[in-house]
């Protein structure tokens, strides 16, 4: 049963009906269903927090570290208060993260809750549209109006953005969604077992993709190039990978229409290069603590009321080489862990690590552009790795073990991160105009 509530779980947490139909409002559905995933899962939870299972999985240990970090940062500062609130909400994040992971625990249960993933991002995708083309008319789903000026013209003019409900009522985060989904798409449709079947499963990235374009987010279309090229790395090898990026990216820029998601530059004005900014004045502001960071919630203070655009950068600046260095650990231990995953894991799970890579991959891209440290769509993400891991060796090769060679690698892994954004953010500055 607790995996059946861990679906419903998430329909209610990634659709939000109490959104869409204001009848049910106030029921707090999410509140009800999350007790019965704790009743019926509760055990295996807490098992995933036992201290040898943290040695044993370090993707758990660097969300709980991460987790603690948060907290510290505030501490740190002296503001209690906060670190209580904050503690509370992200607490939930990663009690989610832990729900995951605790029960996805087999080859199965993972095929089948990407092929959930495909559903709920159709339900969330065709809603958004059916908004957009006016069919419907719900408050929660209004298409985001931006204003911009025309290039040729230089008049002001106004342009829409397609967006969902709840998690999903930014275009970013939406977009990112229906890269996932896309990629689930494909894993179903590859794993199908018919034609016929394989059709139905291909089919929802038609309707991913038109959405995806409204969107008109340029940090979900980094995601999804950064996710089909490494997923085709994994099946074809760099050389038909480079061949294939010469023949598509155009023909995806092309699709684009020519309008802002394919229109990525440095020059002073775009949004592009405002967010470079805003990542060099977080981390100007760094050094201040570099230790435990500046605090979480505090970044907009360093940085002219703006967050960081940046979900690395925002992490190592609030949480400090300590936090930062367990968010992007956990997505480097995710990616070397699924790269390894080979014939003696079971053919199931071989055909399945190259699609939950890029979607990892992919998500990492999307959110280079977007701070989304502390949401629940990243650990979802994390999660689906941490889980594919767990199932992949129940028993842990010492490779994947918290030892001290291990916390020594991820040290390494957080200065030369630390360091590689600074030095990327000061570069493109440089050429920026």
């Amino acid at each position: 049963m607790g995996y059946y509530f861990f679906v419903l779980l998430n329909v209610i947490l990634l659709v939000r009906p109490e959104e869409l139909l204001p009848e049910i409002a106030g029921l707090r559905l999410y509140l009800i269903v999350i007790c019965l995933c704790l009743l019926t899962t509760g055990q295996r939870v807490a098992a995933l927090l036992h201290p040898t299972a943290l040695i044993d999985r370090p993707i758990n240990a660097c969300i709980i570290g991460l987790f603690l970090a948060s907290a510290l940062s505030q501490l740190a500062t002296g503001n209690v208060g906060a670190a209580v609130d904050f503690a509370g909400e992200f607490g939930k994040v990663v009690l989610y993260y832990l729900l995951l992971v605790a029960v996805l625990d087999t080859p199965g249960r993972l095929r089948d809750f990407l092929g959930w993933i495909v559903g709920i991002v159709a339900v969330l995708s065709s809603l958004a549209l059916l908004q957009y083309h006016h069919v419907i008319n719900v408050s929660a789903l209004s298409t985001l109006a931006r204003w911009d000026y025309d290039p040729e013209t230089g008049n002001r003019i106004v342009i829409p953005q397609l967006r969902a409900s709840g998690i999903y009522n930014d275009p970013n985060d939406l977009c990112l969604i229906l890269v996932t989904g896309s990629i689930c798409a494909l894993y179903r449709a590859t794993t199908a077992g018919g034609l016929v079947r394989a059709a139905l499963w291909l089919a929802p990235i038609g309707v991913f993709g038109y959405a995806l374009i409204l969107t008109k987010s340029r940090g979900g279309m980094l995601g999804l190039i950064v996710a089909v090229m490494f997923w085709s790395y994994s099946y074809f090898g760099w050389k038909k990978t480079l061949l294939g990026a010469l023949v598509m990216l155009p023909l995806g820029a092309s699709l684009a229409g020519g309008s802002r998601q394919a229109d990525v530059n440095l020059d002073r004005g775009d949004t592009a290069h405002a967010r470079l900014i805003h990542w060099a004045d977080g981390l100007n502001a760094l050094p201040e603590n570099p230790l435990t960071g500046i605090g979480v919630g505090r970044y907009p203070d360093v940085a002219q009321g703006y967050a960081a655009h940046n979900s690395f950068v925002h992490t190592y600046v609030e949480t400090g080489l300590a936090g930062g260095t367990m968010f992007l650990g956990a997505f480097y231990l995710a990616v070397l862990g699924l790269y390894r995953v080979g014939p003696l894991q079971g053919q199931a799970l071989t055909r399945l690590a190259p699609f939950v890579s890029a979607i990892v991959v992919g998500y990492a891209g999307g959110i280079f552009s977007l701070s989304r440290g502390y949401v629940v769509p990243t650990y979802l993400v994390i999660g689906l790795a941490a889980a594919t891991l767990r199932v992949a060796w129940p028993t842990p090769p010492p490779w994947l073990r918290l030892d001290g060679k291990m916390a020594l690698r991820l040290m390494v892994v957080g200065i030369v991160g630390l360091v590689g954004l600074k030095f990327f953010t000061q570069a493109l500055l440089l050429v920026s105009h």
